[in-house]
Formats: C-alpha cells, structure tokens, sequence
C-alpha cells in the first residue's frame, strides 16, 4: 500500500471547476479523502448505491480517475470510509448511561439510533452492511460501553458482545429492508390502500387464512398509523425492546 500521509498529492492542472476546487483547499491528505469522502455520499444521495464508482466519482469532483486513486486505492476503501462516516454521525448523540441507569434502555436506545443513522442517507443501511465494519471503528466507541454495562450486569464478555452485534444487525436489516422496499416513500394513502389490497389478495385465504387475515390486520393498521404509513419507528422499538427483554431473561448461549 502507498504511504499516503506525508506525501503531497498529485498536480490536477487548471480549469478544474467548484467541485474539484474544493478538493484543493485541505493542505493534509486525510483532510483531501475526508472531502472526497463528503463528495461521495453527496452522489449516493443523489443517485443511490447502485450507481456509486470511483469513476463516475472521480468524474463528479472533476477529478482524472488515478488522481482519485492516490487517496483511496479501491471500491472497498471508499466503501469503508462512507460506513464509517454514516455510522459515526450517527451514533454521535449516543451517551453512555448514568451509573445505576436501566442497560435494557439503553439497549434499545443503541438499536433505535443506529437505525435512525442509517435512514439519514439514501441507501445508508446499504453502505453499512456492504462494509468491512468493524475495520473502520465507527462502531467501536458504542461496543465498548454495551459490553462496560452489560457485564457491570452479570453478562460474560463474549454474549454480551453477541447481544451487542444481534441488535446491530437487526437496526441495519430493518433500515435495509425500509430502503429498498418498493413501498419506500410511499405517503398518498390512496395509492398505498391500492398496492396493500393487492399485496393481500395475493394471499390464497383459502390455503392461508390465518396469514391472509393477518396481513389485511397488518394493513389496516397501517392505514391508522401517520397518515396512512406505519409508524416504522415505534415498531421497531416494540421489536428491540421483545430482543433485549429476551436477552435479559437468558443471557446465555445455547449448548453445542
């Protein structure tokens, strides 16, 4: 790997435009990739996950595509470092709890931000999951205080590091599944009473009637909730409060 940090950057000639001037302004090279960095999750924005290359963001900074590689050297690089961006900003609120606080709060506290921090970016919960995480060290900060209170608690290190990561997992899965989901952003309740009523009649009743009544319960509620959209949030504190109310009552693994 090139020793990026004590060496100037390549000469980007003249004419280069807002974009690409910006990236002129950081003297150091952290500085320079951490702009990049910005100008990346500026495009995932506004053209999503599928369209993000090093190329078409080079060409975004007004940038030669071996110019953009002196600062991040691949895919993954670059990957990583948005991950590490979005994850970051978005656990920054997190506190670590008073002495004598309730853990199990602040359980689900963790889960909740985590997944709010996701949904903050087009695609976010996408980014995430795509990257070498722990690599980055986004989440390390919020590890190391779940294990402090989990184990202040009776836990041994090892399940509490598995309770840690299992609601990690759930916030990233759930915000992934709330971003790619064809109903993602729909609010006309019209439009949404159509596609749910034909999401359910594609439920065989006679076959299923259990799940088909249970789906058109589930839709129902939906049309109750906000508008005619589901209170996402509140449902998925109801399902990080069931995980770690289990959790409490069996902090162990099972045997082999």
């Amino acid at each position: 790997m090139r020793d990026r940090s004590s060496r100037p950057g390549p000469s980007r000639g003249r004419g280069i435009g807002a974009r690409r001037a910006r990236l002129a302004a950081p003297e150091t090279v952290d500085e320079r990739r951490a702009s990049i960095v910005a100008a990346a999750l500026d495009l995932l924005d506004a053209d999503g996950y599928e369209q993000l290359s090093l190329r078409r963001l080079a060409s975004h900074l007004g940038m030669h595509a071996p110019g953009l590689y002196w600062y991040i050297e691949s895919k993954q690089e670059l990957v990583d470092l948005m991950a590490a961006e979005i994850v970051g900003s978005g656990l920054a609120g997190l506190q670590r709890p008073e002495p004598g606080a309730n853990w199990e709060a602040w359980l689900v506290d963790l889960a909740c931000t985590m997944r709010l921090g996701l949904l903050r970016r087009r695609d976010g919960a996408r980014v995430v999951g795509s990257s070498l995480l722990l690599k980055t060290g986004a989440l390390t900060p919020a590890i190391e205080i779940s294990l402090e209170i989990l184990e202040a608690a009776g836990v041994e290190r090892l399940v509490a590091l598995g309770a840690t990561m299992t609601l990690i997992r759930y916030a990233i899965g759930a915000a992934l599944g709330e971003q790619v989901s064809p109903m993602a952003g729909l609010v006309d309740k019209e439009e949404l009473n159509r596609i749910t009523q034909a999401l359910v009649a594609a439920v065989d009743a006679s076959k299923w009637p259990r799940a088909a009544n249970a789906y058109q319960l589930l839709f129902q509620s939906d049309m109750r909730d906000r508008g005619g959209v589901r209170d996402r949030d509140r449902i998925f504190r109801w399902g990080a409060q069931m995980f770690v109310r289990g959790f409490a009552t069996f902090p162990g693994f099972p045997p082999p």
